[in-house]
């Protein structure tokens, strides 16, 4: 039987993780959501994420082994951190924020959904060569405005429709790889390929995301500094095809 995102979710000792590779090992998001669910099973079950950091340090090629432990242990709110090792190395660290739902009575303000040249229903697939990223076979990418990866763009931005074309129940752990599946922003202004991997992701999740039944969500990136030591920081903002807020991310990648 063919293994599918799930498998490596569930930490299947007998699974290829090359399939699910990003550029060079497991992809990031997926990382993210192995490690997300070890930190889950040592807080109290009725808690939900409000958010996750991951450092990942290497390139992740063989299964990960995670050690959880719960760090700090508040009546409503507890801190978990998670320790992941591939091969006989630190592959990734990482927190997580976790409380009881609660919608306290004070005002909000969501923010709008950017401004898209291509509705879902008009916009066309982009299709990701699985050489370079294996795991784009099982996500479907219709680009939501004209800059594409490595288009030469003045502006570092990218902005898609993306969904995964796998059945996965956890609605934290699909942001997370949904957050992780779209190609650099600051690619759009390069006209050459170039690596440019996440150290470090932080995605804050919003409370909508335990209620939102959700298949298309709209991914808007921007790379909001880019220094010349060769760092730069990318602000992530996914909604719901009616402008529901999903998710908002931080991350730290580095251009080789």
């Amino acid at each position: 039987m063919t293994a599918v995102i799930a498998d490596v979710l569930d930490g299947a000792h007998d699974v290829d993780l090359q399939p699910f590779n990003g550029f060079g090992g497991l992809q990031g998001g997926v990382v993210a959501a192995i490690l997300l669910r070890e930190m889950r099973a040592v807080a109290s079950p009725d808690l939900v994420p409000i958010e996750l950091t991951a450092h990942i340090m290497r390139p992740v090629t063989e299964r990960l082994r995670v050690r959880p432990e719960l760090t700090h242990d508040g009546r409503s709110t507890k801190l978990a951190t998670a320790i992941a090792t591939s091969g006989d190395s630190t592959a990734a660290v990482a927190t997580a924020v976790l409380a009881a739902p609660r919608r306290p009575d004070v005002p909000t303000d969501p923010g709008r959904p950017p401004v898209v040249d291509f509705p879902l229903e008009e916009a066309r697939r982009f299709v990701v060569p699985p050489e370079f990223v294996p795991i784009s076979t099982r996500i479907e990418i219709r680009p939501a405005t004209a800059p594409l990866p490595f288009s030469g763009s003045t502006d570092p931005n990218l902005c898609a429709w993306i969904r995964i074309n796998e059945r996965i129940e956890d609605p934290w752990e699909r942001l997370l790889i949904l957050a992780d599946a779209l190609a650099p922003s600051f690619s759009a202004v390069l006209s050459q390929e170039r690596r440019i991997p996440t150290v470090r992701t932080t995605v804050r999740f919003t409370p909508e995301v335990a209620t939102e039944e959700v298949d298309w969500v709209l991914v808007d990136s921007t790379t909001v500094d880019a220094s010349g030591d060769g760092w730069l920081t990318e602000d992530i903002r996914i909604w719901t095809p009616d402008g529901v807020p999903l998710a908002t991310s931080s991350q730290l990648r580095t251009l080789r």
